[in-house]
């Protein structure tokens, strides 16, 4: 009888699963195929293209720049006496760092620019994206070129209680 009980307890609480489940919809969209498709994103991309040679062209100026002059000190080096050596050293010591700082700003440059034009863009594919799960009624939104969760229906959030039964 125990077990009659326990298998019809078991065969419950599947069945409530089940239907839990069953009410639950579930949707999916390849986020990156969804952007790609946006033509702001092709005008964003074409802005940071164009950002990124101007900034490469800068480089290769300075690096052009350091690498005569490196080519220029050594083979005139023997040549100098010890202060101007030394004069000449640091010159391409310094034109070095300004490099590497360049280099540092540039790349910032370049990101905070990324986000600049990239965030608008996804902030109205993430409304689009939530419109139609709502207009669809569907609980979960997953992005399959991500495997993220773009959108959920409000939920209980169980930290609080988990916690508690933790003892944390």
């Amino acid at each position: 009888m125990k077990r009659f009980l326990t298998i019809l307890f078991l065969g419950l609480a599947t069945l409530g699963s089940t239907t839990a489940m069953a009410q639950a919809k579930f949707g999916h969209i390849n986020s990156d195929e969804l952007l790609s498709l946006m033509p702001e994103t092709k005008a964003a991309q074409g802005q940071l293209e164009k950002h990124n040679k101007e900034l490469e062209s800068t480089l290769n100026t300075m690096l052009e720049e350091y690498q005569n002059k490196m080519a220029e000190f050594e083979a005139n080096q023997k040549l100098m006496t010890d202060v101007v050596r030394d004069s000449k050293y640091r010159q391409l010591a310094d034109l070095e760092q300004r490099i590497q700082e360049f280099q540092q700003t540039g790349s910032q440059s370049l990101q905070q620019m990324e986000v600049e034009l990239l965030t608008p863009i996804l902030e109205k594919a993430q409304n689009a994206i939530d419109a139609v799960a709502k207009e669809k009624g569907l609980t979960y939104v997953f992005d399959t070129s991500k495997g993220a969760v773009l959108y959920a229906e409000d939920s209980q959030n169980l930290m609080a209680p988990v916690k508690s039964k933790l003892g944390l």
